[in-house]
């Protein structure tokens, strides 16, 4: 039986591994997109702002071909506002045991 979680075998879409690194991209307007998690799968964001030592979680979903669209319900305060994002795929050496993304930087 076919894991629901990996992309079909189809030869128009480029396969994605299950182990790639999913990687963001921060742009124009608070929006965060990304490639490389899982598709059709719950993403969660963490905002974190370190002058404040405070960290948000937001919950959104990537579309079939696993790449992500986020349009974040605030804009970053005073400071810098650190994005990352995991699909909750494991990684022993990834902070809680999860793979995560790179860092995105969003200044205001």
């Amino acid at each position: 039986m076919a894991d629901p979680d990996l992309a079909p075998d189809d030869r128009c879409t480029p396969q994605r591994s299950a182990a790639a690194t999913p990687t963001i991209i921060a742009v124009r307007g608070n929006i965060i997109t990304g490639v490389d998690f899982l598709p059709d799968h719950v993403v969660v964001l963490r905002l974190t702002y370190p002058a404040d030592d405070v960290s948000d979680y937001l919950t959104y979903r990537t579309n079939a071909g696993g790449d992500l669209y986020a349009q974040l319900p605030t804009s970053p305060g005073p400071g810098a506002l650190h994005v990352t994002a995991t699909d909750h795929r494991t990684d022993p050496h990834g902070a809680c045991g999860l793979l995560w993304s790179n860092t995105e930087i969003l200044r205001s």
